[in-house]
């Protein structure tokens, strides 16, 4: 099963630097996708104007409104599938590729089909040598998720192409058949996990998720998001964790990952209280509260990312 034509998908949420930068990247891959789509999530900093003017070359598909990242994620998909894409590379705006990185990940891809994404080696794009993203594991024990390879040095790691339990959603290339039969990414999460969500739909219809070691991008971390521990990461970390594992870790595994996300809330909350960010320490304390509510069973309380963003006047 062949993976042409290749639809680029860029998210992007203001940010406009970083995504210039991005689509830099992405006009010049060699082999290159055959169309690129920005989905202008909301935006208030122009970007859709600046991206239209400055990239005849790329479609932009504006949002009135901010979906987050599922959501706006999710047009772009429609988008690309309804008009022939065969494969989708979805980006954040916030990462820079390696010009033969899709060539390496479109090979990937069509060597099995079963395979149903592939994601490349990402490294934080400063320092440019420190590995972010190299293949996500899901602990078979306490369901707990978390990237291979993190905060390593390229020396450090044995790395070489693999199967993984999940591929990153800042840089993935995901076939047109997998989205078909999988479905979309689930909006429900607000931030965070979808990609893991959807990669465990995956493998649940026996496909497989596949790391491609050779091809690189470097992502500037949390850029939307904000860098470091902010309330907005401290609560949805751990809301999202808590719908992934309900849905997806059987009872003994929830029961035992309470007692291990309470002690990483804990350590986190002890850090933000010596730092006096009591912002980001009220946020955990909340999150961790809504995790337990969520992992036992209540449906998750109403609350908005914009509720985290910091008072008028404070950055």
């Amino acid at each position: 099963m062949t993976a042409h034509p290749t639809w680029a998908v860029v998210l992007a949420m203001n940010q406009v630097r970083m995504t210039r930068e991005c689509l830099t990247s992405v006009s010049a891959l060699d082999p290159g996708a055959e169309r690129i789509v920005l989905v202008d999530n909301g935006s208030t900093d122009g970007t859709a104007g600046a991206v239209r003017a400055e990239f005849p070359n790329v479609e932009v598909l504006r949002l009135e409104k901010n979906l987050y990242f599922a959501g706006g994620v999710n047009e772009g998909i429609r988008s690309a599938l309804s008009r022939g894409a065969g494969s989708i590379l979805l980006l954040n705006n916030d990462v820079v590729l390696e010009r033969s990185a899709l060539g390496k990940l479109r090979a990937a891809l069509e060597a099995d089909p079963a395979r149903a994404a592939v994601s490349p080696k990402i490294y934080y794009y400063d320092p440019p040598d420190m590995i972010w993203f190299a293949g996500g594991v899901v602990g078979r024990g306490l369901g707990l998720i978390r990237h291979r390879g993190a905060n390593m040095k390229d020396e450090k790691l044995r790395d070489g192409p693999r199967a993984v339990d999940y591929v990153s959603g800042a840089a993935a290339l995901l076939s047109r058949d997998a989205l078909e039969k999988v479905g979309l990414l689930d909006p429900s999460y607000v931030m965070y996990v979808e990609d893991v969500d959807w990669c465990a739909r995956a493998r649940e219809q026996g496909r497989v998720l596949w790391y491609e070691a050779s091809a690189k991008v470097w992502h500037h971390v949390s850029a939307t998001s904000g860098g470091g521990l902010t309330p907005l990461k401290a609560y949805y970390r751990l809301r999202s964790g808590a719908l992934f594992l309900v849905r997806h870790a059987t009872p003994w595994q929830r029961a035992l990952s309470w007692g291990s996300y309470l002690a990483w809330s804990g350590w986190l909350l002890l850090l933000s209280i010596t730092r006096r960010d009591f912002r980001s320490a009220g946020a955990l304390a909340l999150g961790f509260a809504d995790f337990t509510r969520i992992l036992f069973g209540a449906p998750p309380p109403l609350r908005t990312p914009e509720s985290f963003a910091p008072p008028a006047g404070r950055r």
